[in-house]
């Protein structure tokens, strides 16, 4: 089966915005798309590797709360090849490894970045996070991320 975009939500959901990739997903989720497959992948990205390596997707997006020194709800996206801080995630082992082998070689793959306003512990997201969640997920439902800023 070859489906053309398969998006990834990761963030631990007690963590406030860390939340805000599993928002993006839910909100995808909500429109029905078709030829997408969504994933609220939590703090175990892992455990969807056969389902990703089974999907063959034209177009693998992983979108996770980054702080990256930006205002929060800023949006940034870059390659997924461009992750090589085994720091950049705490989830699983650090994405190259964990994705290597997986995706198929002429799979287009991104990571989109959310800056968060707070990690500190409880749920829900803030104002911030959310209007950033809901403005990425428009635009990748709408196959506009290239409208999202690359990360410099």
């Amino acid at each position: 089966m070859r489906i053309h975009t398969t998006v990834w939500g990761v963030g631990n959901p007690l963590l406030r915005d860390d939340a805000a990739g599993l928002e993006v997903v839910r909100l995808l989720d909500e429109r029905k798309l078709s030829g997408f497959s969504l994933r609220r992948c939590e703090l175990t990205p892992g455990n969807y590797l056969a389902t990703l390596k089974r999907e063959r997707p034209r177009r693998f997006l992983l979108i996770d709360a980054s702080d990256m020194g930006l205002p929060p709800g800023t949006l940034r996206r870059f390659p997924l090849a461009r992750v090589d801080d085994p720091s950049f995630t705490s989830h699983d082992l650090p994405l190259p490894q964990l994705l290597a082998g997986t995706l198929p070689p002429d799979c287009e793959a991104w990571v989109v970045a959310i800056q968060p306003q707070s990690v500190d512990f409880g749920i829900g997201l803030t104002p911030a996070a959310v209007q950033a969640a809901q403005e990425c997920a428009a635009r990748i439902a709408a196959g506009r991320l290239d409208e999202i800023a690359a990360l410099e």
